[in-house]
């Protein structure tokens, strides 16, 4: 008698029960979102996706609606020529999109003991022989499909990223608390809360074009910085905007914030600029104004932060412009009225209230990687230019010089960057009474 025929690829039963239920998995789910969480898992490379979505020049023939349910079947009949683990996979990735009923629709084929276990980046780097680097055969060469970890648990616990992160960065650590002759400094003097990052990044959208490629880099040289200089790190990529608030509310609501003495916040997406207001991306293709973000800050909302420092980076582009920048000595001389210095006030007090108040929005700076109307650029390989030169500056700068200069160093250094076109940046900050210096004073401590 002949042995069983070993299965290569996806096993014959679980190609079946997709083929079997393609219907009901198409109406379960949403094409965007799984399709951008399939691309983030590995089950399918961009390059997979787009030849899925071509739909070989039928869809001239067929209206905008029948299109994407085209393009959504294709998705779930591309999926089953993929590797052994593709089918584990994707009901991580039904999962992690919220589409519960069809992942458990997938998972009860058979018991989680019988499927074919996903194998991580690192085991298939040492088990050059793991199945899971044969694919099904098919006419197109593609690559295999494996997983990727992303960073912090959105949904769940509150907890600090201690993952090991690639960084090559050395921080000049400080030999004192440094003081200010001028102004008052905001104290920066203690070992264990020193300061809490919250950091996230977004980098996969629903359309797959338009990811940001190289973004990770710019997590691990944050997440290394930071973990340097003595700040508990929380790190996310990929959040939705309900999300994102979420876990900023319960950041900001934490006995970490409590008890810190410094908060900073990056938030890197896409970003544009409407009607003079400034606007983020999310994960799933929602976008939130920066103010809003920023309101979260208020003393109001945030009290564990009052009269500490609060740093929010918002490297996203404000626009669509490339600044291809002026010749010099070709400038109009007339000041637009726009522009024009208003005389100070006075200051006005109100009857009846007391002065023993915090400004509703104080000691906070808010920093962006370039003006109102333009692109910010990242290079695909080393990171955003504003992001690594931050940390670039920060790592030699910050044992004895305060915040608001570093931050200057950094805009003069990316102004004099240049795309292949000639396209240049210019950083800026708002400062929204932010009126102490701060000192990381990394490594020394009054304690």
């Amino acid at each position: 008698m002949q042995p069983p025929e070993r299965e290569i690829g996806m096993l014959k039963k679980h190609r079946d029960h997709i083929r079997q239920n393609l219907d009901r998995l198409v109406k379960m789910t949403d094409y965007s979102r799984i399709a951008t969480e399939c691309v983030r898992q590995g089950i399918l490379s961009t390059q997979m996706l787009r030849n899925a979505e071509d739909l070989n020049g039928e869809r001239f023939n067929m209206d905008e609606e029948d299109v994407r349910l085209e393009q959504h079947r294709k998705l779930f009949l591309k999926i089953i020529q993929r590797g052994p683990t593709a089918y584990n996979l994707l009901i991580i990735a039904l999962r992690k999109v919220n589409c519960v009923e069809a992942a458990e629709l997938l998972a009860s084929v058979d018991d989680a003991a019988a499927r074919v276990p996903f194998i991580s980046i690192t085991e298939r780097k040492t088990n050059s022989r793991s199945a899971d680097i044969v694919d099904t055969k098919t006419p197109e060469a593609e690559g295999a499909c494996y997983s990727k970890k992303p960073l912090g648990d959105p949904l769940g616990p509150l907890t600090p990223y201690t993952e090991p992160v690639e960084g090559t960065r050395e921080v000049i650590m400080s030999t004192m608390i440094h003081t200010d002759k001028l102004l008052e400094i905001y104290p920066m003097e203690s070992r264990n809360n020193r300061g809490v990052l919250f950091m996230v990044n977004i980098i996969d959208f629903p359309n797959p074009e338009r990811r940001r490629n190289g973004a990770h880099v710019d997590s691990n040289s944050l997440i290394h910085l930071f973990r340097l200089m003595g700040f508990i790190v929380f790190a996310y990529d990929n959040m939705n905007q309900q999300q994102f608030f979420d876990v900023l509310r319960q950041v900001t609501s934490s006995p970490y914030a409590k008890n810190t003495e410094c908060f900073v916040m990056v938030l890197m997406t896409h970003g544009n600029r409407v009607k003079e207001i400034d606007k983020v991306e999310f994960h799933d293709g929602s976008v939130a104004d920066t103010h809003i973000i920023m309101s979260h800050f208020q003393a109001n909302v945030s009290p564990y932060l009052v009269d500490k420092p609060k740093v929010l980076i918002f490297p996203s582009c404000r626009g669509e412009q490339e600044d291809k920048g002026q010749p010099n000595n070709h400038f109009d001389t007339m000041v637009p009225a726009s522009v024009a210095v208003l005389p100070q006030e006075r200051e006005v007090e109100t009857e009846g209230f007391s002065r023993a108040k915090v400004a509703t929005l104080s000691d906070t700076l808010v920093c962006h990687a370039n003006t109102p109307g333009y692109v910010t650029h990242r290079d695909p390989e080393t990171g955003s230019w504003y992001i690594q030169t931050l940390c670039d500056m920060l790592a030699k700068h910050a044992h004895d010089t305060h915040l608001e200069d570093i931050l200057k160093k950094t805009h003069a250094s990316v102004g004099a960057m240049r795309t292949l076109k000639g396209s240049m940046q210019t950083g800026a900050f708002d400062n929204l009474g932010f009126n102490k210096k701060l000192f990381f004073n990394p490594g020394f401590y009054k304690e």
